[in-house]
């Protein structure tokens, strides 16, 4: 996978999320770690989008808002929620699947195999979602808090549809739910399969009926409908051939000529305005520090739902746990220059600064606030910081918080006033602004 884009993508990237935004899909463009930072190496997003709406095409960051299905996979992925899935929400599937269980068993099911099982299958047993990768691990670890004893996701022929790479989101969101729910001692089992399960089929089906219609459903290949927006041409009265598409809005490369014209609109909310007379370009937004000088800080409510069912599953099993979300930070002191930029750019505050009254000053890292979105690793200007892959299980839930102090580095303006700032701006690839 291709982590690394055209630089002058990184300088539109937060205006151009805002084109994702819809009835399906929330962009929080001021929770994106690229965002806050362009040298931060996450396109997560990019890498688990099932349409092409969100894409890498050759070293170009491209948004094609008009090919978003609104499955919500880049959501599932996105380790700080700066992508929100609205169709259905957090809460609201939560809901659903807690009043479709059936003896302590539920079923969330893509859309297209479960059009291709109607009329096959028990409709108010199983949950529908757009694709299979929209079920995240929050949501796992809160049935299982509840008692539910069995969670399966239920895939159509993915080989044979448009929307395949959802799948693989899924498996990874299994194993990872599984791994935490492992090392808390929990009992439900998940499970991703394309096959119907037993309780799930209506009286007088059997499973090769099932398997028969699901095959015939997806025969010529299958894809979900695009998001139909305001002003789509379906909003007319028009549909094209494959579903709804929108009008006038092509895929907008963000690195484009066109993108570098001055005032230039490359697509429906992105527009860009030259900085009275500098060299580069900003986004008609910004970020603004907060007293303590660094960016504002969000805790996302997924992070706060799966911390919350695991703390009610009781004390974990297993001393400690390794997977996609469960990290932990350790600063090397001998190549840590106490800039502090780590907690100036970290999404969550998982590493926030400390200033005593004695003087002393440093960071202090809660590794249950982590998502191991890698901000703090791909700015730091020494490479001091490393990112544990597996954490003691019960730093997720005792709230436990590491002090980092750290000595302050004395410059030498050496007659230049702009010393410190042209220091900064070297270092950090220029992502210093004078106030």
């Amino acid at each position: 996978m291709v982590e690394k884009i055209d630089a002058a993508a990184h300088r539109h990237v937060g205006a151009a999320f805002t084109a994702v935004d819809s009835a399906a899909i929330r962009v929080h463009r001021e929770r994106c770690a690229k965002v806050r930072n362009r040298n931060v190496a996450c396109l997560k997003c990019a890498a688990a989008c099932t349409s092409g709406c969100i894409a890498l095409v050759e070293g170009e960051l491209v948004i094609d808002a008009a090919r978003c299905v609104g499955c919500g996979t880049c959501a599932t992925v996105c380790p700080t929620c700066a992508l929100e899935s609205l169709n259905p929400g957090d809460a609201e599937l939560a809901g659903a699947c807690l009043s479709a269980v059936r003896d302590g068993r539920v079923v969330v099911g893509c859309g297209l195999a479960l059009e291709a099982l109607d009329g096959l299958v028990d409709s108010a047993a199983v949950v529908p979602v757009v694709c299979a990768g929209r079920v995240d691990e929050s949501l796992l670890c809160t049935l299982a808090a509840r008692g539910v004893r069995e969670a399966t996701v239920l895939c159509g022929r993915c080989d044979r549809c448009a929307q395949r790479h959802g799948a693989a989101t899924a498996v990874l969101v299994a194993e990872t739910a599984q791994t935490l729910l492992d090392a808390w001692g929990a009992s439900l089992a998940v499970r991703v399969t394309d096959e119907v399960p037993q309780f799930l089929l209506a009286e007088g089906v059997t499973a090769a009926a099932a398997a028969r219609a699901r095959d015939d459903f997806f025969a010529d290949g299958r894809a979900c409908a695009p998001v139909v927006r305001e002003g789509d041409a379906a909003a007319d009265g028009a549909v094209s051939e494959g579903g709804p598409r929108p009008v006038g809005r092509g895929p907008v490369s963000l690195s484009s000529p066109e993108a570098e014209a001055a005032d230039a609109t490359v697509g429906p909310g992105l527009r860009f305005f030259w900085n009275s007379g500098r060299s580069r370009k900003v986004a008609s937004h910004s970020l603004h520090v907060m007293k303590d000088g660094t960016l504002p800080h969000f805790v996302p409510d997924r992070r706060e739902r799966l911390l919350d069912a695991l703390a009610a599953l009781g004390e974990p099993a297993a001393p400690s746990v390794a997977c996609r979300l469960a990290g932990a930070v350790v600063i090397d002191g001998a190549k840590c220059v106490s800039c502090r930029m780590c907690a100036t750019f970290c999404p969550t505050g998982a590493i926030a600064k400390f200033d005593e009254a004695d003087g002393a000053l440093g960071v202090a890292h809660t590794p249950a606030d982590c998502v191991k979105c890698g901000s703090c690793q791909d700015i730091c200007p020494t490479q001091a910081i490393t990112i544990l892959d597996e954490v003691r299980a019960d730093w997720l839930v005792d709230g436990t918080c590491h002090r980092y102090p750290m000595t302050p580095r004395p410059v030498d303006l050496a007659d230049n006033p702009h010393q410190i700032l042209d220091t900064f701006r070297l270092t950090f690839n220029g992502d210093i602004f004078e106030r």
